[in-house]
């Protein structure tokens, strides 16, 4: 009986711990949406939004999602109506994130899925990917 009172804890330590992964995010966890495009000369200017907001008024709205499977990405402008898919490769794990190769088109982009933490304490895996002068910022669609 004492043998059973000593594992019940044993238990409950192995249940927390499972429950508590440490799972790196990657691209394929999500579907993505556009939170801002950001031109990366000098100044800085958010030039598209994924929704209209007061802090970027003069930001273009724009509705574009990614998702990425198996190698293959696929980055859909909503807005207009046009497609662009193309690959991508990881070249890096942390335990913080996971960094990728992006080819569309020929162009090559740099991404990274880490989660983003706020002020407030919040937490949410974002997707910023650096592309031919411009920093588009994505989030999960259903997060």
């Amino acid at each position: 009986m004492k043998r059973m009172l000593y594992l019940i804890p044993v238990f409950s330590v192995i249940l927390l711990l499972s429950s508590c992964s440490s799972k790196t995010p990657t691209i394929e966890d999500y579907e993505w949406k556009l939170r801002t495009a950001m031109s990366a000369g000098a100044p800085e200017l958010v030039v598209a939004v994924g929704e209209p907001d007061s802090v970027h008024p003069e930001a273009q709205v724009v509705d574009m999602t990614l998702k990425a499977e198996n190698g293959v990405i696929m980055i859909s402008n909503n807005t207009n109506g046009t497609t662009a898919t193309g690959t991508y490769r990881v070249t890096g794990v942390t335990p913080e994130g996971t960094e990728y190769e992006i080819i569309i088109d020929g162009e090559t982009a740099n991404a990274c899925v880490a989660p983003t933490k706020y002020y407030d304490g919040s937490e949410m895996p974002t997707l910023p990917i650096s592309v031919d002068g411009f920093s588009l910022y994505f989030i999960p669609v259903n997060y």
